[in-house]
């Protein structure tokens, strides 16, 4: 840890004051200003934590490999590495020269370290992220001395929204600088940018020029990307062109473009609207979602008419959601209890995935090739639930079908019956369906036959079965005879590695070619939500967040409805290996210089006296910060001058006082 006195930031300060205004200068005047809590040799996180921030990041791992394994051959040779880092400085991916790899890992330069200009202070990567621009930090340069070793090449990746979603890296020994490494990291950042634009969204339309042909091809090449006539996605070159900013973006794209919508695929000639030729080609979208723009030409010239706007929708993902880890145990032994013929009974709360498991557990049994079968039988009228279970014959009771039915037993044969919110079954059909579930017959409404029946019997319930039998609500025989094994689904909150998880649903729910990522703000409110819908709730958010934000979209913590946002107070952390760390910097002592709040002048037995007072007092300060820093616990954590995960520690004791304080 390195932290700067006022006579020592004023002693740096003066060592480059000689230097020109650069960047640089301004990242030391931070570091210098800010008293940040610099880590000079950080542990890099736990595996399972880089993991889940790679699948966070997967799709900017994935469109950045082409670049990655061409850098790292051009470069290894100059004993240099190419490094990815995603939108919060954490390095994702490093290759390149296998000697200089191990060097760069005695200065922390590797996977799982944050390099962020808060906590690693001047150095290109934490400061092309913070200045959103490319930037070289050469030795000397370095805030830290440590770091003095390294010289830096690194240049921001943008999304198709103009955010930084990453950072691309080359970095070698400072004994040489290579002029070569500033340009190939800026022109490969740009491209990983321009490969984003391509993949995003096929139903968009992708409008390409540039001032000569020969350019249309090239990392040059200017995009805009277009929804119907509005722009909703843009590359730098396409800014410098127009003489414009991200503020075009959902702008028309006449009030910048004349000529646009007469594009076809060979280049044709176009203006801006200040006058300057162009030249320019225009790849209509795909699917029946991508509406055309209103005089797009035909091959033949003529003009093809606007159709009605269509709503842009997530793609279904097929398949089941993935169970998690910690439920492989309890679906292997219900596999083997419903292969065995017992009966399987699922308790959890609403939306905790009841039927999802009951699907997979159909999937994998020996069940697998009839149907399956669900009744609800909470919506089930109470008059019809007996024929809607059992069947009756043609003709049973005044509006019968005139074929009959079958029944929902009958149907289930040589499948699986899922039977949900059984305890809301009325208590009167309870006897007759316990009678058919130990006999393994049904009898149809108006028929003296008995239908013989095999599959296997999965039940599911919010209630407390158990209770309701004591209550005299629920059949006791009935029960004893669904829970034969017993499996409780626990609530979306108590999940382990939830972070990990949301991330996987998001990209589920957006389907393959989904091309917006979660940032670590929203993240943080997700993975700290009680989710009281459970997964119910979460897929219904992600499908939302997927069909109403622009593509490309770095979905930030104020992009959540505000339900998820809480007004005020601390949140709840996510459960995280990073938030059960053991140990915690003491709020009131770490707070004061970096809150602005002084530290009270008392000895040790006034301090004693005062702890339950300083406790409330930095409370209350850590409540504040994160109020200020939009609940986005990264920012508020460099505000107080502690670690994030500090931050978290101490967020989840504050959470157990305050539910220990709660009264029952």
């Amino acid at each position: 840890m390195n932290s700067l006195t006022p006579l020592a930031s004023q002693g740096l300060l003066d060592k480059i004051k000689g230097l020109p205004a650069t960047s640089v200068l301004r990242s030391w005047e931070r570091c210098a200003a800010n008293g940040y809590a610099l880590h000079a040799d950080p542990n890099p996180m736990l595996q399972a934590d880089l993991q889940a921030r790679r699948e966070q990041h997967a799709r900017i791992l994935q469109l950045a490999q082409p670049e990655i394994e061409t850098l790292a051959s051009l470069v290894a040779s100059a004993r240099s590495v190419v490094v990815l880092a995603d939108e919060t400085g954490v390095i994702l991916q490093e290759a390149g020269c296998t000697e200089f790899l191990r060097k760069a890992e005695q200065v922390a330069l590797q996977p799982g370290v944050s390099w962020a200009e808060s906590l690693r202070g001047t150095n290109a990567i934490g400061t092309a992220l913070f200045d959103a621009a490319a930037v070289r930090v050469h030795g000397e340069e370095h805030f830290l001395e440590c770091n003095r070793v390294l010289s830096c090449h690194a240049a921001p990746i943008f999304s198709p929204r103009g955010k930084v979603i990453g950072v691309l890296d080359i970095s070698s020994e400072a004994t040489t600088l290579h002029a070569y490494a500033m340009g190939l990291a800026q022109i490969c950042a740009r491209q990983i940018s321009n490969r984003y634009l391509d993949h995003t969204d096929a139903r968009l339309h992708r409008l390409v020029f540039q001032r000569q042909s020969s350019l249309l091809d090239s990392v040059e090449r200017a995009i805009l990307l277009l929804e119907e006539d509005r722009i909703v996605g843009a590359n730098e070159a396409a800014l410098h062109l127009l003489g414009g900013d991200w503020s075009l973006l959902d702008a028309p794209v006449h009030d910048w473009l004349d000529g646009w919508d007469r594009m076809g695929d060979n280049p044709r000639p176009l203006h801006t609207r200040g006058g300057t030729a162009l030249l320019g080609t225009l790849r209509p979208g795909k699917g029946p979602a991508a509406a055309r723009p209103a005089s797009l030409a035909a091959p033949d010239g003529a003009a093809t008419p606007r159709p009605a706007r269509a709503r842009r929708l997530p793609a279904g993902a097929p398949g089941l959601p993935s169970l998690a880890d910690d439920l492989q145990p309890s679906m292997r032994h219900a596999l083997s209890a419903v292969n065995a013929g017992l009966a399987i009974l699922l308790q959890g709360e609403t939306g905790a995935g009841k039927e999802i498991f009951a699907r997979h557990l159909h999937a994998q049994s020996q069940w697998r090739q009839g149907p399956f079968v669900a009744v609800n039988c909470g919506a089930l009228p109470e008059s019809l639930v007996e024929s809607e279970l059992f069947g009756y014959e043609a003709g049973a009771f005044t509006g019968a079908r005139r074929e009959g039915s079958r029944g929902r037993l009958r149907e289930a044969h040589g499948g699986v019956l899922f039977l949900d919110e059984i305890g809301d079954m009325p208590l009167l059909l309870q006897t007759r369906l316990l009678r058919a579930l130990q006999e393994r017959e049904v009898q149809p409404l108006g028929s003296d036959k008995r239908i013989p029946v095999d599959f296997g019997l999965v039940s599911a319930t919010n209630h407390d079965l158990s209770s309701m039998v004591e209550n005299g609500a629920f059949r006791a025989d009935l029960y004893y005879r669904l829970q034969d094994f017993d499996v409780r689904l626990p609530p979306l909150r108590e999940r382990r590695r939830l972070r990990e998880f949301l991330c996987q649903e998001f990209k589920r729910v957006g389907g393959a070619d989904c091309s917006m990522m979660l940032a670590d703000s929203a993240l943080e409110q997700l993975a700290g939500y009680h989710w009281p819908g459970n997964y119910r709730q979460l897929h219904s958010l992600l499908r939302r967040l997927v069909a109403l934000l622009p593509p490309g979209s770095l979905i930030q913590a104020d992009d959540l409805p505000a339900e998820i946002r809480p007004a005020g107070g601390i949140a709840r952390p996510a459960a995280s290996t990073e938030s059960a760390a053991a140990g915690i910097v003491p709020a009131a002592a770490a707070m004061p210089s970096a809150a602005g709040v002084a530290p009270p002048a008392a000895g040790i037995a006034a301090a004693s006296a005062l702890c339950p007072t300083l406790r409330d007092i930095s409370d209350q300060t850590i409540e504040r910060v994160i109020a200020e820093s939009s609940h986005n616990i990264s920012l508020a954590a460099r505000k107080l001058g502690v670690h994030r995960s500090t931050l978290y520690r101490y967020l989840g004791r504050a959470s157990a006082r305050h539910a220990a304080r709660r009264p029952d």
